[in-house]
């Protein structure tokens, strides 16, 4: 282990950084092949003669803020890597709707489901061959062309499989054989059930069902479906749980679990006013709402039944007649009366709809080309639909332990240490899961030493200081059990309380016991 010191300037940097770890790395780059190589780009060599006997660099510098927004501690560090697959392996999938335990369909029960709630829609059954892989498929399209198929749905667009289809090698696809176009009767049972047990068999379990509009999807499953009636689970794989992965993420906020929108906490300019008096930014002086047809009268009628006023201090008003207000009354409807003049003509009139919610009315007029007056209300918000877990519903509703992924995540890495060391397997199970919680359990170990136990699993990587960010690297690190590698770490204690010194100190000296300098 050896320490390099000095005052600012006197070339600390220069020396560890750009001559012993460029060096390392330039060397370690020329040993690969040159098929390798032509992927990895050429290092320039460092300023120096030569230098004898240096292993495989790595450098573990301060890095703040250069994270990716879909980077977490639990993706830094690997631990979410092992816990999807403990979710897909031993988690018990539950329906997201209804949070019933999912249950396997045989095909007869399937297809009366189908007689049962389509009957006299025209329809297509599908069988999906493939799901969100990349790929051309030239030759799995030709076979299935010559075997009978006419059409399959590519990427949700219905296509005739004697096209010349041109599909993206990189990109994801999502292919589904159209085996029957029909209209549901009971009198056409034999068909349909034909064409359920051809699908199934043609995509390993699964058989969707498309009304004539092409709009409303309803997933079966040999394996998993809802006993409700609300569909059918993907299958449960380790990117299910990914929120990197267009199969697992959240479609509201793609992944990212915070969506771009008008916040309610800077709509409100003067809490301490009611509505009537201009609380909220939405109304103008005449009481108006902005860009929208109601009117403060208008909320009245909506706040009364919700236990409010408009004539309340907004801060006074309850948390449910405030929700009300900005997000809109849900399913209860209100009578509303209406009137619209022009310089020709004036009309009016009433209908009966349910409170849209003020929140929604500026977001429908805003264009970032237009409007920028509103900017200063817009900032990033958590998810409304997967409430920031960035995951989809599917995966958020599997449990393990009777807890979902998302509640794991958002404990502290102690807490998730003491949760793993209390996780207790049998049978088949604890064949399955007894390496993967042990490698969770590592990890978490390594970053109580560096003393980031604090830290939740789901933080972003974007709001870890610098010190923080280094000691998560340094603890992937030593979780790697590399040997034989040259650590060059850049002020490894920068932003450390003295009494974690010694743990910093502890884990070095682990790292060098390993074979490691």
């Amino acid at each position: 282990m050896t320490t390099f010191t000095g005052v600012s300037g006197s070339g600390k940097s220069s020396l560890a950084h750009h001559t012993i770890y460029q060096e390392g790395q330039r060397r370690f780059l020329e040993s690969l092949s040159s098929y390798a190589r032509q992927f990895l780009g050429r290092m320039e060599k460092p300023k120096v003669d030569q230098v004898e006997g240096l292993s495989p660099t790595v450098s573990i510098d301060q890095k703040s803020g250069s994270h990716s927004a879909r980077s977490t501690v639990g993706t830094l560090t690997e631990v979410l890597d092992f816990l999807r697959l403990c979710w897909s392996r031993l988690g018990t999938p539950r329906c997201p709707e209804c949070d019933a335990e999912i249950e396997a369909w045989s095909p007869d029960r399937i297809v009366d489901a189908v007689l049962a709630d389509h009957d006299g829609q025209a329809a297509m059954l599908l069988a999906p061959v493939v799901r969100e892989r990349k790929g051309e498929y030239r030759k799995e399209l030709a076979e299935w062309a010559q075997k009978g198929f006419v059409r399959a749905r590519i990427d949700g667009e219905v296509r005739r499989l004697d096209e010349d289809i041109q599909l993206g090698r990189y990109v994801y696809h999502t292919i589904e054989l159209v085996v029957d176009r029909l209209t549901i009767r009971e009198a056409a049972r034999s068909r349909v059930a034909e064409a359920v047990e051809q699908a199934v068999a043609l995509g390993d379990g699964l058989c969707t069902l498309v009304d004539s509009s092409g709009q409303q999807d309803r997933l079966f499953s040999t394996q998993r479906a809802c006993p409700n009636g609300h569909g059918a689970l993907p299958e449960m794989e380790p990117r299910l749980f990914s929120f990197n992965s267009p199969l697992g993420a959240c479609q509201e906020c793609d992944g990212i679990g915070q969506t771009f929108g008008f916040a309610p906490e800077l709509l409100v300019c003067d809490p301490s006013r009611s509505i009537r008096e201009g609380a909220l930014h939405v109304f103008n002086d005449e009481g108006r709402l902005v860009y929208g047809r109601l009117t403060v009268d208008h909320l009245q009628d909506v706040l009364e039944a919700f236990g409010g006023d408009v004539d309340t201090p907004w801060k006074k008003l309850g948390k449910r007649a405030q929700r009300v207000v900005l997000h809109g009354s849900g399913k209860k409807k209100f009578e509303f009366k209406w009137q619209r003049k022009t310089a020709t003509f004036a009309t009016s009139g009433r209908e009966k709809v349910a409170f849209p919610g003020v929140l929604g009315h500026p977001e429908r007029v805003y264009r970032p080309s237009r409007a920028r007056h509103l900017d200063r209300f817009r900032a990033a918000a958590s998810c409304a639909a997967c409430d920031g877990t960035r995951l989809a519903p599917a995966a958020r509703a599997v449990r393990f332990t009777a807890r979902t992924l998302p509640e794991v995540l958002d404990l502290s890495v102690a807490e998730a240490l003491t949760w793993v060391r209390g996780v207790e397997l049998a049978g088949n199970d604890l064949r399955i899961g007894r390496d993967i919680l042990k490698e969770v359990e590592r990890r978490l170990v390594f970053l109580v030493d560096v003393g980031l136990g604090y830290l939740t699993l789901a933080r972003r990587a974007s709001t870890l200081s610098g010190g923080e960010s280094q000691r998560i690297r340094l603890a992937a690190q030593v979780g790697a059990g590399l040997r034989g590698i040259l650590y060059v770490l850049d002020e490894p204690s920068i932003g450390l309380h003295a009494r974690d010194q010694q743990r910093l100190l502890r884990t070095l000296e682990a790292l060098r016991d390993r074979g490691n300098t």
